[in-house]
């Protein structure tokens, strides 16, 4: 039940924060992003190094805000250069930590606002529609709806038909047969994704959802292989029977950039 609850909360509260106003979209993900930094460096330390957390926080929060207010033409496109700047701020203040793993620290500390906040802020711009930068929350949900039929399609296939592991040290449960199955059911889901949003193609949503699935399978690899190194079932406790805030999104952090950079190219005419 817990589960279940929580489970219902939580969607409730991401579609609504994508649907009514991007300022809502901007509270919520603001949170998480700094919730999933949070949870980043918790495991971190679990490995023994020791990041710059006050740090890496504020870098990743600034990251999202930034992307946000550029994503509502808030800003000038010129403040994106602001955002290497804040992360070089990272090395020069490991020199005077002196621990004794600086690289690996200050690599660490950096890693969080580049695999959490930049995903996040960029899905922002998902927000819009890419012609005329109309609010319209249409392409995101379509988004989000590709990650999570992609993740049953290949639970139902890989339950009933899985036999070849993909990658049994990461995932044991995970096996080429679901992989497979999720491509199949998100391809197929475009077709009434197209229907019911228009703006590209089939071809062109064939595309996006294709891209989507990849690299939402390797996201959740990803995220499990950061968990497995740390010795943790779950990222977090924030969302009971769920764990926490990297657990959700672990296949959205490393679909978004792709998914978005494949929707500037089309919007281009490139593809």
């Amino acid at each position: 039940m817990p589960r279940i609850v929580t489970g219902l909360v939580f969607l409730g509260l991401v579609i609504v924060s994508v649907t009514i106003n991007p300022w809502i979209f901007a509270a919520l993900f603001g949170f998480f992003t700094v919730i999933g930094i949070i949870e980043f460096y918790r495991m971190s330390g679990m490995l023994g190094f020791t990041p710059q957390k006050v740090t890496g926080i504020v870098i990743g929060f600034l990251t999202f805000i930034v992307l946000f207010l550029l994503a509502m033409e808030e800003l000038p496109i010129q403040m994106v250069f602001l955002l290497p700047v804040m992360m070089l701020s990272i090395p020069i203040i490991e020199l005077f930590r002196q621990k004794p793993t600086p690289t690996s620290d200050w690599a660490q500390t950096l890693f969080a606002p580049v695999y959490i906040a930049l995903p996040f802020g960029l899905m922002a711009n998902m927000l819009f529609l890419p012609e005329n930068h109309v609010f319209s929350p249409k392409i995101i949900l379509s988004f989000f709806a590709f990650v999570w039929i992609s993740d049953t399609g290949a639970f139902c296939v890989g339950s009933l038909l899985g036999k070849h592991k993909l990658i049994p040290k990461i995932s044991p449960k995970k096996t080429i047969e679901g992989l497979l199955g999720g491509i199949a059911f998100t391809l197929l889901s475009s077709i009434l994704v197209h229907k019911w949003v228009g703006e590209f193609t089939q071809v062109q949503w064939l595309i996006i959802s294709l891209v989507t699935v990849i690299f939402a399978t390797f996201g959740d690899l990803v995220e499990s292989m950061v968990k497995r190194n740390a010795g943790v079932k779950d990222s977090g406790k924030i969302l009971p029977g769920h764990g926490g805030v990297l657990d959700r999104f672990d296949s959205t952090l490393l679909a978004v950039p792709p998914v978005w950079l494949t929707i500037v190219l089309i919007t281009h005419k490139l593809i």
